[in-house]
């Protein structure tokens, strides 16, 4: 039609002409006796920034590095009128951390745990540029982090640098291996949505195998024979998840095997949740036993194999070797490589994880300020 003709070409001549973005074009129709109007109502906004440079020469720099608890708490309160705010990290947005053993069992989906972290720096009196990659590098003498982008077919240069007058390091950390054998390559971790969406594929596809024609009663309880390393609140509390997922779900599904399936806890410490009050413990341990979750505390991990885990009792000094389907290893957390290596720079190699004052300031950095799992806080003896 020539109406939708002559449309079509206003709709162009505006998106062509930015000047003309507020034109009103009022178009009588003879036939319907009416107006109709038309016009281009995106409103003129600034277009966000994204060079590397400093906006504002007159504002302090300030780079966070991280999207995780700390990260975010220290974003939202933040008033940047003042600075100019770059964001790295790798994850483009923050975990309700706690929810994860949910998510592993389907009991939580894992997008209602997430946020994107776009949405959190969103600021009303200013803008803070958030950049989706990892940070290699703190070159505290040079007031300079390096990044790089690990983003999947990458058009470009994947590496760049900030520079920064005050830097917040708040990466967090990551799983402690203890150096195990076997680890890295057999176990399951729960540190991020990513993993527990992969136990929750692991655990079906026990069942699936144990299920398969042709296999013998004891590898079918081989399969379906869940351990899980380390009994703080995240072991404890995948445990239990993984419990109510077979007796509420999965029994329907796999009727055939549901009295093959066993959930074995393997602690190092004398009780499983030894952090809390011993009442706490008991009362996890009773309910387990009643569950028919069996616990092994007083054991140390020696090796995880493809097919076997192995452990020595402390007490006993006894050695055993237990097949598994799966494992799940949840036994603390330590620092990144990334920390590790600022340690070395600054004179901390000596100590477990990176020292602040009560200021959560970095000892021997001025500048630098380390808050949630990557740091802790020496404060200074009252006494």
């Amino acid at each position: 039609m020539r109406t939708s003709s002559f449309f079509s070409k206003a709709s162009g001549f505006l998106r062509s002409h930015a000047s003309s973005s507020k034109l009103l074009v009022l178009l009588s129709l003879s036939s319907a006796g009416s107006f109709v109007a038309y016009s281009d109502s995106q409103a003129e906004t600034s277009t966000p920034n994204l060079d590397l440079a400093q906006k504002d020469p007159k504002k302090k720099r300030i780079v966070v590095l991280g999207t995780g608890w700390a990260g975010t708490s220290f974003l939202k309160d933040l008033d940047i009128s003042s600075c100019d705010v770059q964001v790295v990290s790798p994850r483009n947005y923050f975990a309700f951390t706690p929810l994860l053993p949910s998510v592993t069992c389907g009991t939580v989906e894992a997008r209602s745990i997430v946020e994107p972290v776009r949405n959190i720096v969103k600021k009303r009196n200013g803008e803070i540029r958030f950049w989706e990659a990892e940070c290699l590098k703190i070159d505290a003498a040079n007031n300079r982090v390096m990044c790089r982008s690990n983003i999947e077919n990458l058009v470009g240069n994947r590496e760049f640098s900030l520079e920064y007058d005050y830097l917040v390091v708040a990466v967090g950390a990551q799983v402690n291996t203890f150096n195990t054998p076997g680890v890295k390559e057999n176990c399951y971790f729960l540190k991020e949505v990513e993993d527990a969406q992969k136990i929750r594929a692991g655990v079906i596809d026990c069942f699936e195998k144990a299920v398969l024609p042709g296999l013998s009663e004891e590898e079918r309880r081989t399969n379906l024979h869940f351990v899980i390393v380390g009994g703080g609140p995240t072991g404890v509390e995948f445990a239990a998840e993984l419990h109510d997922f077979f007796q509420e779900d999965l029994v329907k599904l796999y009727p055939m095997v549901k009295d093959l399936v066993k959930i074995t806890m393997v602690q190092s410490g004398d009780h499983i949740l030894n952090m809390f009050d011993e009442r706490i413990s008991s009362f996890a341990e009773r309910k387990f036993q009643r569950d028919g979750i069996e616990v092994l505390t007083g054991c140390r991990v020696l090796d995880v194999s493809e097919k076997a885990i192995t452990m020595k009792n402390k007490a006993k000094g006894e050695t055993s070797s237990v097949p598994h389907g799966l494992v799940v290893w949840s036994t603390g957390v330590g620092p990144r490589p990334l920390v590790r290596d600022f340690m070395e720079q600054i004179g901390q190699r000596k100590q477990r994880i990176l020292a602040t004052d009560e200021w959560l300031r970095v000892k021997g950095c001025e500048n630098v300020y380390a808050l949630g799992d990557c740091a802790t806080i020496d404060q200074r003896k009252i006494m």
